[in-house]
């Protein structure tokens, strides 16, 4: 263990202050993974079977599972947009982080959430003592821990989230350079940011937010999820589930925009709220061929309140006209 730790202490100052690309040969890799899953084994058994079967039940942890899984329509989004990225290093960069993605797809629990409690020092290292959000090692199989004390600065912000999992999984493609991968993640970041509405309605001192990600490039389907009280939930295959094209054809996706609320409607102990858009839909032929129909979304809210009591959510329906 002391040639490993001393070995890492060689290696880390360089790849740490690496201010470009900097790939991590397969040796380099190796050792550097052992540390790490020697540290994360350790984590792992803090936390007990108990906590982990539990791991993800908060806001934090269910808004970065939820930019967990946009990962994907976020590089698309980035490679597709002019200007998102300058240089092809970048663009090949995206693509691997993308194909890593795609190896982590039936990894179980890719992301572990941990307070500073069981954590300890896992997060800080030698160069740096400030603790960081989130940490992983150099290859896919490797799981990614999120720091739930620092997060709660990021708590409810999806752009955020996406810009620090495109580090990590940077690193998890052998990318050593955190200054790159800042910089790489803050771009993929701030076009999530630029196409991102948020539609917010207070009723008794609660809050509904319905988060919208929308853009029209290459037929990219909006992603939609709303929070309240502390649970978010896309709404994505609500809207699915009503969208009908034409015989021989397939549902490719939908595009929504010019959302807005309608004046809250309630009946005794009963509230509706309703959000209404413009959908896009694209259905694909049997020869690939893509068209699109224009038609109208309300995303209605249902609500029970009794006495002075917070607006319990019922219902969610969605209508297509």
């Amino acid at each position: 263990m002391k040639h490993i730790t001393l070995l890492l202490f060689l290696l880390l100052p360089n790849l740490a202050s690496a201010n470009k690309l900097t790939r991590i040969s397969i040796p380099e890799r190796d050792l550097l993974n052992l540390e790490f899953e020697r540290q994360a084994a350790l984590i792992v058994e803090r936390l007990g079977s108990g906590d982990i079967v539990g791991n993800g039940g908060g806001l934090i942890e269910q808004n970065f599972m939820s930019a967990y899984y946009n990962i994907q329509s976020a590089i698309q989004v980035c490679l597709n947009s002019y200007g998102c990225v300058d240089t092809e290093q970048e663009r090949l960069l995206l693509r691997e982080i993308n194909q890593v993605y795609i190896e982590k797809i039936n990894q179980e629990r890719p992301i572990l959430f941990v307070s500073e409690d069981i954590a300890g020092d896992f997060f800080k290292s030698e160069d740096d003592q400030t603790a960081r959000i989130a940490k992983t090692g150099f290859s896919p199989e490797t799981k990614i821990f999120v720091n739930l004390q620092e997060a709660t600065l990021i708590a409810n912000n999806i752009p955020a989230m996406l810009g620090i999992l495109v580090h990590e999984l940077g690193h998890q493609a052998g990318v050593a350079s955190h200054s790159f991968l800042d910089q790489l993640g803050a771009k993929v970041r701030n076009l999530w940011e630029d196409n991102l509405s948020i539609y917010r309605i207070e009723m008794k001192r609660e809050e509904l937010d319905v988060q919208l990600f929308a853009s029209e490039l290459n037929y990219t389907t909006s992603k939609i999820q709303y929070t309240y009280k502390d649970e978010t939930k896309s709404i994505n295959p609500l809207i699915f589930n009503k969208i009908e094209c034409g015989d021989d054809e397939i549902v490719y996706g939908f595009n929504l925009s010019n959302g807005h609320w309608d004046r809250p409607h309630q009946v005794q102990t009963r509230t509706r709220l309703r959000l209404n858009f413009w959908i896009d839909i694209y259905c694909q032929a049997i020869d690939g061929e893509i068209r699109s129909e224009q038609r109208d979304l309300n995303i209605t809210f249902n609500f029970n309140s009794f006495n002075r009591n917070r607006p319990i959510l019922r219902t969610i329906r969605a209508r297509i006209n």
